[in-house]
């Protein structure tokens, strides 16, 4: 064999040592370290991360007050982001690991990318329904033609959509999460 053919059955070999490796370290828990029990749904520990189902729209976690004023911080923050000079309020804040906005959201909320995007899924749903219902500001429409899906959404109860727990729990925290959600959705909204 020619050496440049060595070479690259080489570099194949440590590519695939390397792909066995990061399988692996992303599975097992470091050596000498125990698995930690899954979290309980909803308990707000660092481990939670609600997940949404398929395509159903339905929650597949519980909201808790804990979560929510987590998510209300927030959205806070993505207020003052959304403001700051020379920014420009056109568009929203993205929450993604990567970036500076999203991280800076994430960190004040005190939750893990993973919850706050779950939450904010969730609450978004809702609070867009209720929008669109005239019963949280600021006003916006759509057109039903355009649109048939929302008919059965905008003649039903959004809260239906969740538990009785985490109705409850988002009824009782819509006086700190309404404000900025509205705020927001008023500063990015396009005029056409």
């Amino acid at each position: 064999m020619t050496t440049h053919r060595m070479a690259a059955i080489a570099g194949l070999v440590a590519l695939l040592a390397i792909t066995v490796a990061l399988a692996r370290c992303s599975n097992d828990p470091a050596p000498g370290a125990e698995s930690a029990p899954p979290a309980a749904a909803g308990s707000g520990t660092a481990g939670d991360a609600p997940a949404m189902g398929p395509d159903d729209g339905k929650e597949a976690f519980e909201l808790t007050p804990a979560l929510l004023q987590a998510y209300a911080k927030g959205l806070r923050k993505e207020v003052e982001i959304i403001r700051r000079p020379g920014r420009g309020t056109h568009y929203g804040v993205t929450i993604s690991k990567y970036g500076e906005e999203g991280p800076e959201v994430v960190a004040a909320s005190g939750l893990s990318h993973e919850q706050y995007r779950a939450v904010g899924e969730v609450v978004d749903r809702i609070f867009t329904t209720l929008n669109f219902q005239g019963k949280i500001g600021p006003a916006r429409s759509i057109d039903l033609e355009r649109a048939p899906e929302w008919k059965q959404r905008l003649a039903g109860d959004p809260f239906d959509e969740l538990s009785p727990a985490s109705a409850k729990a988002l009824r009782e925290h819509m006086d700190i999460l309404v404000p900025p959600w509205s705020e927001i959705i008023r500063m990015t909204a396009q005029s056409g």
